[in-house]
């Protein structure tokens, strides 16, 4: 049986939670927000058969757990917090068991809505960016490969409304923290913020560069962190990953401070030229599978981030001009 729990509000609403395997080794929260007269389902998993498999043992151990009789048709209304495949990968599955509307902010409506386009896009746009980050041919075609796994087991399912943080839905706030995603939202449930991947207990959330994706890059979620953090009244903050936050402050500091510390560390390797690919080296060592692209795409959000504030500069400009795709040396300032 799966551990669920439950969130009482200070408005009397409970948020329940349970987790489902998105992908092995990586945990996803599905979470429920019980309004009194509505029931929202808040992400759905990945998609994958185990990840299915267990979203609908959740609903069972909410029941065993908790006394409530909640199934999937009783759910009145999907709310998808980001555009990550973990996150919404699973509404196709959901749909066989109920009609109920799905939202997403209007920069992720596109994935889910178009998705096969958009993964188009979007692997045009990385291959670019590891050309440039000094990726030999041979491990671009490994690392695409990894890219591109299991984003065929989704199929584009419509978007029956959109999150807008002028509007509360169903009383609950919906901020806008693009970042990690585009259409990243954190959502308010009176003091208890749903931080789906803005925010996590133990891992700092990934980034990757807006020249693979725009509204993503650390420019906009270092924006987005400091936005979150002026907030007051929030008692806990439940992640899309990982365990409740009580110090949701204290984790944004600590979250903060480790992206200074790494653009400090980027601005010393580059005393001399380095291209990304170097650099992510000596930024995360010896990493194996998809955790090269991860450091790969972390580390081009970090030096892009320093590129756009002038901070580091192209110091292969002859190859820039006569080069179609070139790899690039960047210097500091």
């Amino acid at each position: 049986m799966q551990q669920a729990a439950s969130f009482p509000t200070s408005g009397g609403r409970t948020v329940y939670s349970f987790p489902v395997t998105a992908f092995p080794g990586l945990v996803a929260n599905i979470y429920l927000v019980d309004n009194g007269d509505e029931l929202i389902l808040v992400d759905c998993g990945s998609g994958m058969a185990q990840s299915n498999q267990e979203l609908l043992a959740g609903f069972d151990a909410l029941r065993e757990q908790f006394g409530v009789s909640f199934t999937l048709g009783d759910v009145d209304r999907i709310v998808i917090t980001h555009g990550h495949i973990d996150h919404f990968g699973g509404l196709p599955f959901v749909r066989e068991h109920t009609d109920a509307p799905i939202g997403v902010h209007i920069l992720d409506r596109r994935v889910l809505s178009h998705y096969e386009e958009r993964v188009l896009v979007a692997a045009r746009r990385l291959t670019s960016f590891l050309i440039g980050a000094g990726i030999a041919p041979e491990q671009r075609d490994n690392l695409m490969a990894m890219y591109l796994f299991a984003k065929g087991s989704y199929r584009s399912t419509p978007v029956q409304f959109l999150l807008d943080e002028a509007e509360l839905l169903a009383g609950i706030q919906v901020y806008h923290v693009p970042g990690h995603c585009p259409g990243q939202v954190c959502l308010r449930v009176d003091d208890v913020l749903l931080t789906a991947d803005h925010v996590l207990a133990w891992t700092t959330p990934h980034q990757a560069p807006e020249s693979i994706t725009l509204s993503t890059g650390l420019g906009h979620y270092l924006q987005s962190l400091a936005a979150i953090r002026r907030l007051e009244g929030i008692r806990l903050a439940l992640g899309g990953h990982e365990a409740p936050m009580a110090d949701l402050c204290g984790r944004i500091d600590a979250i903060t401070a480790l992206h200074e510390e790494r653009l400090s560390r980027v601005l010393e390797l580059c005393h001399t030229p380095c291209t990304i690919a170097e650099i992510s080296k000596q930024l995360f060592g010896a990493v194996r599978s998809y955790h090269v692209l991860l450091a790969l795409e972390e580390t081009g959000a970090h030096v892009e981030y320093l590129y756009q504030r002038g901070e580091l500069i192209a110091a292969n400009l002859d190859e820039v001009e006569r080069q179609e795709n070139p790899v690039l040396l960047y210097r500091r300032v």
